[in-house]
Order: structure tokens, then C-alpha cells, then sequence
């Protein structure tokens, strides 16, 4: 199997594990499909050459409309995807002599640029589109299912920071997926989907600063012994959003501690802090080089020339 096929496949697995749950309001809210009724279709399509569809199902909606809905997910522009359904369409024709409704839907970051129609004399008339990237990801993250709300990764953010988004899709996720098994495999296939928008890298910057989403039977910590327990692990996590000055109630908020917790960790820092500068400015006074302050300070050399030139300016 080729690289670009594995790949493919592991996007694949994903979206069809997740999509069963989420298809009958999916299909009415978007395409305004009221399907009543689904009937499971073999994905895979026995010619002379195998193909597999992504979804396949022989559905009867409201109305009383039984026909065959074929589902393709796209992450990248094709320029034959249009050929692609249409060999798609003769295969199930052939096999099941039923109407056939063709949809695709797009998951790549860019615009969609392929052609959906074919001219009149290529018989086959088409397949519609919806890109999740023009849909409003808070539409996904109102959402009580894990497996709906996993998919807000892949929206329109609507001009929100990056990482608030998919701090709240973490939260959400920790919020209604119930068992921690289940949320870890959410929170898996979250990271999964996000390489897709080329957001992993934040996703993996939440995970970790998000100790309450890990499981600690499977951290480097717990590995070595247990040395460091949940609560020293949520203090370290906490120390790290301080430094990247994020409010001390969305701290507490994500870490699921009190905001007395984290107030007393911050003064600890602020202390601890102060010492360390005291502790430079007798040195300094001392005619201790700048090179070995730091060292023994563990800081940078530039942050101990900036309390020296604050002494200087003093004493001018």
C-alpha cells in the first residue's frame, strides 16, 4: 500500500466511525435530506477492478423517496474527482438498479476548486459540496456528541484565536464524552483530523497543557515510577499558562482546580521570583561576573544585564 493510501486510510477510518452518529442531522441541517430509514451497503464496489466507496446506503426519506446515498470525503482538490464519481455511479447502478444521489464532502483548508458537473453529452449529472471550512465551527461545538463536535476543527473560525477555539473543543470534549477511555479516543482522533487544517501543532500544545485530558497510566511521569503525582503534574501546567499570561480563570477553568489554587501558585512564582532577583542584585553588588550570576541563577545572561542596567539608572 502507498504512502498517500495509508494516509488516506487513517483519515478515512475516522471520519466513517464518526459520521454514522452525526448523519441523519448532518444531512437535514446541510443538504436538507429528512432521512427516515438506512439500509447498510458493502462499501466496497466488486468489478474487474475493486473499488470502495467512503459511504454507501440505500435510504427512504420522509417523503417516500428510496434511493442510494454515496458519500466521498475529500481533503484535496482533484482535478478527475468529477470522473471518479461518475465511474462510481455506473459501478452502483450496475449492482443495485436504483437512483443514486452523489455527495462529497470537503475537508481541505483551501478552497474548493473542483468541477462538480459534467457536460451535458458526460451523461452523469453531478455530486454536491459542502466545505466544513465555510461552516461556522461553533455550529459543531453546541453540539452534545463527541463525535459532531470533533469536526469544529475543521471550520470556520470566524476570526477567533486559534488556540482559544481549540481549547473550547477540548473542553467541550472533556464535558459531555463521559468516560475517560472515550475521551482520550476523541481527543486522539481530534489530533488526527487537525493535521488535515494544519492546526496539530496547537492541538498538541493544548493537550499538554491540559493535564486533565491525558491519561496518566500513559505519561513519561507515571512511566518513570510515579515520582510525580496528578496534583504536582496540574501544578506544572498551571505554572506554564501563567507564563503564557493566560487569565487565572481560564486556568482554573481548564485545569478543574479552584481559583485559589491558582492564585497561590502565582504568588509561589511571583516569590519565588523576587528572591531570584534579590538574590542577582547581591551579586551584582558583589562584583560577581555576569556570565556566572546567570549560571548559578539558571537565567539568561541578558535578563541579568537588564537588572544591572536598572541598578545604574537608580544610582544616576
Amino acid at each position: 500500500m502507498s504512502a498517500q493510501k495509508q494516509e488516506g486510510n487513517k483519515f478515512d477510518k475516522i471520519l466513517k466511525e464518526n459520521f454514522e452518529v452525526v448523519l441523519p442531522p448532518f444531512l437535514e441541517r446541510y443538504f436538507g435530506l429528512n432521512i427516515v430509514e438506512f439500509e447498510k451497503l458493502d462499501t466496497k464496489l466488486q468489478t474487474t477492478i475493486e473499488k470502495e466507496t467512503d459511504f454507501i446506503r440505500i435510504v427512504t426519506t420522509a417523503e417516500g423517496e428510496r434511493f442510494i446515498l454515496h458519500i466521498e470525503f475529500q481533503a484535496k482538490n482533484e482535478t478527475d474527482m468529477i470522473y471518479r464519481i461518475k465511474e462510481y455511479d455506473g459501478i452502483i447502478q450496475r449492482k443495485y438498479q436504483l437512483e443514486i444521489r452523489h455527495y462529497v464532502i470537503f475537508l481541505g483548508a483551501g478552497n474548493m476548486t473542483m468541477r462538480t458537473q459534467l457536460h451535458e453529452n458526460e451523461v452523469f449529472r453531478g455530486f454536491e459540496v459542502l466545505s466544513l471550512n465555510e461552516l461556522n465551527y461553533d455550529d459543531f461545538l453546541t453540539s452534545q456528541i463527541p463525535e459532531e463536535i470533533i469536526f469544529a476543527i475543521l471550520c470556520d473560525f470566524k476570526g477567533e484565536q486559534e488556540e482559544k477555539v481549540v481549547r473550547s473543543i477540548f473542553t467541550k470534549l472533556k464535558a459531555v464524552s463521559g468516560h475517560p477511555n472515550k475521551l482520550q479516543k476523541f481527543v486522539r482522533q481530534l489530533h488526527m483530523l487537525s493535521q488535515l487544517c494544519n492546526l496539530d501543532d496547537i492541538v498538541d500544545k493544548v493537550r499538554e497543557d491540559m493535564p486533565v485530558l491525558i491519561d496518566i497510566t500513559q505519561n513519561a511521569l507515571y512511566k518513570r515510577g510515579g515520582r510525580e503525582t496528578l496534583a504536582e503534574h496540574n501544578r506544572l501546567a498551571i505554572i506554564r499558562m501563567l507564563k503564557r499570561d493566560m487569565s487565572i480563570k481560564d486556568i482554573a477553568e481548564i485545569i478543574d482546580v479552584s481559583i485559589d489554587d491558582v492564585i497561590a501558585i502565582k504568588n509561589e512564582i511571583d516569590e519565588a521570583a523576587e528572591e531570584k532577583r534579590n538574590a542577582i542584585i547581591n551579586m551584582l553588588k558583589g562584583n560577581v561576573a555576569i556570565e556566572e550570576i546567570a549560571e548559578k541563577q539558571e537565567v539568561a545572561v541578558d535578563e541579568v544585564i537588564a537588572i544591572k542596567n536598572e541598578l545604574e539608572q537608580k544610582e544616576e
